[in-house]
């Protein structure tokens, strides 16, 4: 008898991978750490943002709301889980294994928040507004800043074809 292949993991999905990929690539990074310290963005809800406008997808007020309310519990426990990395991240070099401990950890939490989108994005909903729109609108990113997230888009999606 032979064994079949497992099905991948809901945590290792397109949107996970696109993820990891993008925020490696040029000023993705900066940007998106950027908006979260500043404008209190969501980096998930961004990345999916991204995600929509790399594949030339639109998303709806709707869907954004719904993923913004289901992913309020866990962004709060992110967030906590983050301060106090950072906080252990000025005291190194003594609680480095401690501040790579919660790094991973932190990521894990965010993987699950990309899980959660990944599967709202599988939902039928109408595709009406541009996701950088929708983030620029609920975060207050200036016209500037969507223009140089869509340019960073851009040049990701470049460098793939």
């Amino acid at each position: 008898m032979t064994k079949s292949t497992p099905p991948s993991s809901s945590l290792d999905n397109p949107l996970w991978q696109f993820s990891l990929d993008f925020y490696r690539h040029g000023e993705v990074e900066q940007f998106l750490l950027d908006c979260q310290d500043r404008k209190g963005a969501d980096v998930c809800l961004l990345l999916w943002a991204s995600y929509a406008t790399a594949l030339d997808r639109q998303l709806s007020e709707e869907s954004w709301r719904v993923a913004d309310r289901g992913l309020a519990p866990r962004r709060r426990m992110i967030a906590s889980v983050r301060r106090f990395r950072r906080w252990l991240g000025r005291l190194r070099p003594r609680t480095r294994a401690v501040y790579e401990y919660f790094k991973r950890y932190e990521q894990k939490l965010e993987q699950r928040q990309l899980a959660a989108l990944w599967k709202l994005q599988g939902e039928t909903w109408p595709e009406d507004r541009p996701a950088l729109e929708l983030a620029g609108q609920q975060y207050g990113l200036l016209q500037k800043d969507q223009a140089r997230w869509a340019g960073l888009i851009d040049s990701y999606k470049a460098e793939r074809d």
